[in-house]
């Protein structure tokens, strides 16, 4: 009688695994297109990644030149007095070190321009620097002074 018992185990066994297998496999090859598909959706965004990398560097390239012509063209018609420069120093909340780090000039500089309560003379680049920095916010100013390296150190006050 074991052999019975046996035989009888070992059948349901091997149909129970013919079941199981009969039924894995479209689940495999499910799988398998799944997997594909995947793949090619990852070289497609590899792909797509790549372009706008390169989209985004052309852009900003062309960007940057408009700026400075622009910047340049408006360096021409501006007449900047000590009173316009401390209002537009104060509107974006700079030191006179930092507002000079952003004109390329040094803050001894912007003090005296400050101070000479009338029509302030600058050469052309500066010009162009402060026709540039007209147009920026606060949080541009900044960023653009971290990109030099040069940040204010916050005291408190």
């Amino acid at each position: 009688m074991p052999d019975v018992a046996r035989v009888l185990r070992e059948e349901v066994q091997r149909l129970a695994k013919r079941q199981v297998k009969a039924g894995l496999t479209p689940l495999k090859r499910d799988n398998v297109r799944l997997k594909k598909h995947v793949a090619e959706l990852r070289r497609e965004l590899t792909a797509l990644t790549r372009t706008s990398r390169e989209l985004l560097a052309k852009v900003t390239a062309v960007v940057a030149t408009k700026q400075a012509e622009v910047a340049t063209e408006r360096a021409a018609t501006l007449r900047p007095t000590s009173k316009s420069l401390v209002r537009l120093r104060r509107r974006l909340d700079l030191t006179q070190v930092e507002f000079g780090r952003l004109l390329g000039v040094s803050g001894q500089a912007v003090l005296n321009w400050e101070s000479k309560g009338s029509r302030v003379r600058m050469r052309s680049a500066n010009l162009a620097a402060l026709a540039g920095i007209q147009t920026m916010g606060k949080r541009e100013a900044r960023r653009r002074l971290k990109g030099m390296g040069q940040g204010r150190k916050r005291r408190h006050e």
